[in-house]
């Protein structure tokens, strides 16, 4: 009886101390609307409408995903009937931003993103597209994304807010490159 009453205070004292000041405690993730926020000060092109894609992901907030996606849409629209660029797989960019406008899910929206992120830094290796963004562009990496398959994306801000999981896991991921 004493050992079952000595093993109950021990566990006790150990859950005491476990939950004082859960603000402190560095495993916790607070996701904020400063954190997560669409930009405004994106530019409107590919990559301003890529990027508000993102932040829209990162938030788990389709409305704004498909809103961005939209944006986009309309950006390759223009961009296709201005520019004859045949680096640029336009087509694949639109269809691609078709389906993130289309899918009901959130994660079926991520894997889209996920070949977006791909064909647009496949395009700004071999420049057919360029960065209007004032700052530098960031080549991220979560190994966990698509069942630890691993995925990019692009980022106007060196921090890693991970548009594959949200808030689930937001800072999961590496800084991978610089463009």
């Amino acid at each position: 009886m004493t050992r079952i009453f000595k093993n109950s205070i021990f566990l006790f004292f150990i859950l005491l101390i476990s939950c004082q000041n859960p603000n402190n405690s560095s495993a916790e993730i607070v996701v904020s609307d400063d954190n997560t926020s669409t930009k405004a000060s994106y530019n409107n092109d590919i990559i301003g409408q890529y990027l508000r894609i993102k932040d829209a992901l990162i938030s788990s907030d389709v409305e704004k995903a498909n809103i961005a996606a939209d944006g986009l849409h309309e950006v390759l629209l223009n961009e296709s009937k201005t520019n004859k660029n045949l680096n640029l797989k336009t087509g694949q960019l639109k269809e691609i931003a078709q389906n993130i406008i289309d899918a009901d899910d959130i994660q079926i929206k991520r894997k889209s993103f996920f070949q977006l992120s791909e064909i647009i830094f496949e395009a700004l290796q071999n420049k057919s597209i360029s960065s209007k963004e004032e700052s530098n562009l960031y080549l991220q990496f979560c190994p966990m994304a698509f069942n630890n398959s691993g995925g990019i994306w692009l980022s106007s801000e060196h921090d890693i807010l991970n548009p594959y999981f949200g808030d689930m896991m937001l800072t999961c991921g590496v800084v991978r490159d610089t463009i």
